[in-house]
């Protein structure tokens, strides 16, 4: 009988390690996306959107603050849109790609950046030597005053708006780190690009082929 009650006793220890086991592997699974959510790098999502889908409207403010921007106002030309942020140093560098077909296109095509959340801020992955150093921003003015920076800085040539603190597009459009998406006339979604380091710079090398072709009809 003690046998009996040792193999009891042995099974309810068992099945309770068991289960303590598994609310600290649930635990330690909270922790590390409660990290990633703090600063770490969230996992790269390309989203729901397809080419072929019509493009979801939204209106974001300049980094002044004095205008507004919507996006259903840009329906009766292609539009380009431009997301990353200036600690992403691929996007940084994929503006000089970006910018001079911006002048060229610009009279036939809207171009219009959206800055979102930072990709490489102080506090989080940081980059050794990026040219861009700053904190995430706590406020939408903040995040404003980071975003005009950078556009003065690099001489952004094209419309620029900032995504809300809560990145209300962001969460639709999901961009992050960086992603170019060119959308017809119509507002019709022809090339949704890649979100991820390079993503808009790949998008910017087919970009003239693109916009050519939706010119042409």
């Amino acid at each position: 009988m003690a046998s009996a009650d040792h193999r009891v006793s042995a099974r309810v220890i068992l099945a309770t390690l068991g289960v303590v086991m598994g609310f600290a592997h649930q635990e330690a699974e909270a922790q590390s996306r409660r990290s990633r959510e703090a600063g770490g790098r969230p996992a790269i999502s390309q989203g729901m959107l397809e080419n072929g889908d019509v493009a979801p409207d939204f209106a974001l403010a300049t980094p002044d603050g004095t205008k507004t921007v919507s996006f259903s106002q840009l329906r009766g030309k292609p539009v380009v849109l431009v997301f990353g942020s200036c600690t992403c140093p691929p996007f940084v560098s994929s503006t000089s790609l970006i910018s001079p077909l911006s002048k060229e296109y610009g009279d036939r095509v809207h171009f219009l950046m959206v800055y979102i959340r930072e990709a490489h801020p102080i506090g989080g992955r940081e980059i050794r030597g990026n040219q861009f150093q700053v904190a995430p921003p706590k406020t939408h003015e903040e995040k404003c005053r980071i975003a005009s920076a950078f556009a003065d800085r690099i001489d952004v040539a094209m419309p620029i708006v900032v995504d809300g603190i809560d990145d209300e597009v962001a969460k639709v459009y999901s961009p992050w780190p960086n992603r170019l998406i060119v959308i017809d006339a119509e507002g019709v979604i022809i090339d949704k690009g890649t979100a991820g380091p390079g993503g808009t710079r790949e998008s910017a090398k087919r970009l003239p082929e693109t916009l050519n072709q939706l010119l042409a009809k």
